[in-house]
């Protein structure tokens, strides 16, 4: 599982596991935030036929 191996590496790095939990909050908001703002350029880049 993704999450946990990347949950375990930050340990690993010496992170608490809250640190951890934290930093795969940030990762997580990171990547929808990206997809959407993709999302929304492509829906941007149609044009508007009336």
């Amino acid at each position: 599982d993704k999450t946990k191996e990347y949950v375990a590496r930050r340990v690993a790095e010496g992170h608490t596991k809250m640190e951890a939990i934290r930093c795969l909050k940030r990762y997580i908001s990171r990547e929808v935030y990206t997809l959407l703002r993709n999302q929304n350029r492509q829906i941007n880049s149609i044009p508007i036929t009336a």
